[in-house]
């Protein structure tokens, strides 16, 4: 497992710890942001950083699910092979294609493939299972229309992305080619160890806040559902994992249980980890060297699978 310390985030830790505070306390206390305004907010800013020119961009359809197709304008193959299904992130509440074309714009770049945001609906309303069932439409249209397909999820992205995976086995679904995870939220219960760590130092969201998240996605259903708790589940059915987190976010709890799981089969499970960068950091592939180190990761263990399987 590689261990990667510099960062443009090295901010001194009495700063970061001040700013997360003070943003927490004008988001929640001051101003009283609903998560429609959050989304609104995160949408304005993603117009300003728009991704790679030569990356086209499409609003379209994954059956009944809005999404948005990026592809390269200019190809060097005609026959574009490699597909990936990329689940935004935002605590099940906010995200979207916009906020995270940079990161599917740099992959597109590299991988020289077209990748799928499925814009699933969001809560509070609409609450667990609407959101998984968006995703799982959305993989089952790309993968019955393409034939490498590889699934992406990033924080509560990434829940859905391995609780999709679970459930395409187990409907007897085409498995995908790979599952990457990006800093993913896997344990929605109040007392996880990553709400038990409460890395608010490092995080603009506290305990408080991931809470509130589960509550407006779960609306009613247990937190340790196995559909909203995928770690509960059997895993030995999932494709081959590459999974990355930074050992000062909030979620690093989540991957390092996560990676314990798979322990005892460790040629199934990639791990990458940051020891500095802030969550969310891949996000700013244009701007941060981790970003540009995790786009680096994903597109290696994508070509080693696509060697390996041959």
């Amino acid at each position: 497992m590689n261990r990667i310390h510099s960062s443009n985030w090295n901010f001194p830790a009495r700063f970061l710890s001040a700013t997360h505070q003070m943003g927490r306390i004008l988001r929640r206390d001051v101003i009283g942001m609903t998560p429609e305004q959050i989304r609104k907010t995160l949408d304005g800013f993603a117009r300003l950083y728009p991704g790679h020119m030569s990356v086209g961009y499409e609003s379209t359809h994954m059956g009944s699910v809005p999404a948005a197709r990026l592809y390269p304008k200019h190809p060097r193959n005609a026959n574009l092979n490699q597909h990936i299904l990329l689940i935004h992130g935002g605590g099940f509440a906010f995200g979207s294609a916009r906020t995270h074309r940079a990161l599917a714009s740099a992959l597109v770049i590299e991988m020289e493939c077209e990748v799928w945001l499925p814009e699933y609906r969001l809560a509070p309303e609409h609450a667990f299972p609407e959101p998984l069932e968006d995703v799982l439409e959305a993989y089952a249209h790309l993968s019955s229309n393409a034939k490498d397909v590889w699934v992406l999820g990033d924080s509560a992205g990434g829940n859905l992305a391995m609780t999709l995976c679970l459930d395409a086995a187990e409907k007897g679904w085409a498995s995908p080619k790979g599952l990457m995870l990006l800093s993913p939220w896997l344990d929605l219960t109040p007392n996880s160890k990553s709400n038990r760590a409460s890395h608010t130092e490092q995080s603009p969201f506290d305990r408080l806040d991931m809470i509130e998240y589960a509550t407006h996605y779960l609306q009613g259903t247990p937190p340790y559902h196995p559909r909203c708790n995928p770690l509960v589940r059997d895993l030995s059915d999932l494709p081959l994992i590459y999974a990355e987190a930074s050992e000062m976010e909030y979620l690093w709890p989540d991957y390092e249980r996560m990676r314990k799981a798979f322990a005892k089969t460790p040629e199934r499970f990639i791990g990458r980890v940051e020891a500095h960068a802030l969550h969310g950091w891949q996000l700013f592939p244009d701007l941060l060297p981790e970003a540009k180190r995790s786009i680096k990761g994903m597109t290696a263990f994508m070509s080693k699978t696509l060697v390996d399987s041959l």
